[in-house]
Order: structure tokens, then sequence, then C-alpha cells
């Protein structure tokens, strides 16, 4: 089945030029343009929602967001984002697809009176081009003593995100609750087996449509890709390996889907790589 979840109308508005390297089929290729280099730092999580910014995560002494845009067909040297706080540890930036909200993870506390710091899941809005007030999404999106990891939301209005709260299948298992008016989420719900079991899963990214979604699951401490779709009665099918060619090193996780949705960018033991999204296999 060929899996189409963009708009063919704007498919052209989101037909990038990704630095001018040759574009993946099958087998996965390194998304390494050089301005991205950073000293080899250890990478992961690229967002790319528009074809002029890249967001992503590095790693040198703890985690941080980098963005880097493109201006005079020429692109920025990446710079930790303007919402990102080099104090504390930042990751796991995703776009809205309207681009002007930005979700992400933080270890900074979330108020004054916080004395131990987890993960926690931030946003921050974007008026006239400028990134403003960072701040926490509410409980129970967010809860005091656990973390949370990994926000993606599809067009649908549904966002997924992983939990090691209390109540779960394992030790982080895979949420859901919905995108509701004036900043509000419903109750998140653990989404259950298959998805969450008594495994390590996590880095949940929806695909825009729901037919699918891409996560990792670690296994004494090895991180590999997986995916799992809906079948006719709506319901998630069991997950499977992304194959050999993308799990191939002990850290294989972070995924996230190009705007047209023909790409996969992963990170592979900190190296970004990228493979075309036919990858993913979905019966007719």
């Amino acid at each position: 089945m060929l899996i189409v979840i963009y708009n063919k109308s704007i498919a052209q508005d989101y037909d990038c030029n990704y630095y001018g390297l040759s574009k993946p089929k099958t087998i996965p290729q390194d998304f390494n343009p050089k301005i991205l280099d950073l000293k080899g730092s250890f990478k992961f999580n690229v967002e790319i929602k528009k074809c002029d910014e890249i967001y992503f995560t590095t790693i040198d002494s703890q985690e941080n967001i980098y963005f880097s845009k493109k201006h005079n067909e020429k692109w920025s040297e990446p710079k930790i984002a303007s919402f990102s706080d080099p104090n504390y540890g930042d990751a796991d930036p995703f776009l809205t697809k309207e681009g002007n909200r930005i979700y992400f993870i933080s270890k900074r506390p979330t108020n004054p009176k916080d004395k131990k710091l987890d993960w926690n899941i931030w946003y921050a809005d974007n008026e006239n081009g400028v990134w403003i007030n960072p701040k926490p999404l509410p409980k129970p999106i967010n809860s005091d003593e656990f973390d949370e990891y990994f926000f993606s939301i599809s067009d649908k209005g549904n966002a997924f995100f992983s939990s090691n709260r209390a109540g779960g299948e394992g030790s982080f298992d895979i949420y859901t609750t919905k995108v509701l008016d004036n900043n509000e989420f419903s109750e998140p719900k653990n989404v259950g087996p298959p998805l969450s079991t008594e495994k390590y899963e996590f880095d949940p990214y929806i695909s825009p449509d729901e037919s699918f979604i891409i996560f990792s699951i670690n296994k004494n401490g090895n991180s590999s890709l997986y995916y799992s779709y809906r079948n006719q009665k709506n319901n998630w099918t069991e997950p499977k390996s992304l194959g050999s060619q993308i799990n191939n090193t002990r850290q294989d996780f972070a995924p996230s889907l190009s705007a047209n949705g023909k790409f996969i960018f992963y990170s592979n033991n900190g190296k970004l790589k990228w493979v075309s999204s036919e990858i993913i296999n979905i019966p007719d």
C-alpha cells in the first residue's frame, strides 16, 4: 500500500531541498549537512516543518535544542533556540502544523517550589517570528514525580507522549490526550497493549492521519525503532521492527516525519539518518 499522509495540493510547498543531499529510498542514508556538524555532538530529534527551518537536539554536557534558518539560500550557523534554556536540559522539539507553536521537553523547574527536577512537556508560541515565554503544559499532562517525553500531535488533534507515571504497563508507556481549546487537554489515557507493554516504550511520533505511529522500544539498554498501524477495526497492530538496516546500533530512536510524509528522520547512535517512509508497509 502506498502511504499518502499529506495533502497533494500542498505537496510541492514541502518538497524541500534538504541541503542538496541525495534523497534516500528504502536504504537509510546519513543526514549530515556540514552546517549541522557542531564538532560531532550527539544529535537527535530532527524537526523540519518548513523548508527553511530546522530544529534538532544535541548532547554535549547536557541536551540543548538548536535552530538554523535558511536566508538568501544560505543556512545560518546552528544556535541554541531562543526558547531552550542552556542552564537546563531541553529536547524533543515538535512544531505544530501551522508552525506557530513548538512543544518540547525540559528539565527546568515548573514552579519556584520544585525541589526535584524531572522531564516535563513545555511549549512556546510564536509571535511575529519570535518564540515567547515558554510554559509547562498543565496537569494532568505533566506529573509531579515522573517524566514525560516526546509530544507529537496528529491532524485530528490527538497528542501522544511517553511517561513512566504510576499505573502503567511497564517502565515507560505511551499515552494519548485530546488537544482542546484554551490550551486545555483531555485526561491522558494509556494506549495499552500492544503499544504499551511491560517493556520500555518511548518517543512516539504519530503520523498526521493517525494511520501509523513510530516509536522506540528499549530492551536491556538497547533502543530500536518500531511501527504500528491501524487495522480495519481501528485497533493498533502488534509493533513491527523497522528492520536491521535501521536498528543496527544500541541507540536507534527519536523518529520524526518530514512535512510531506515522504521521509523518516531518526538518530542512529547520535548520528542523524533518514530513509523513505515507504519502508512502512500497511496492507490494503
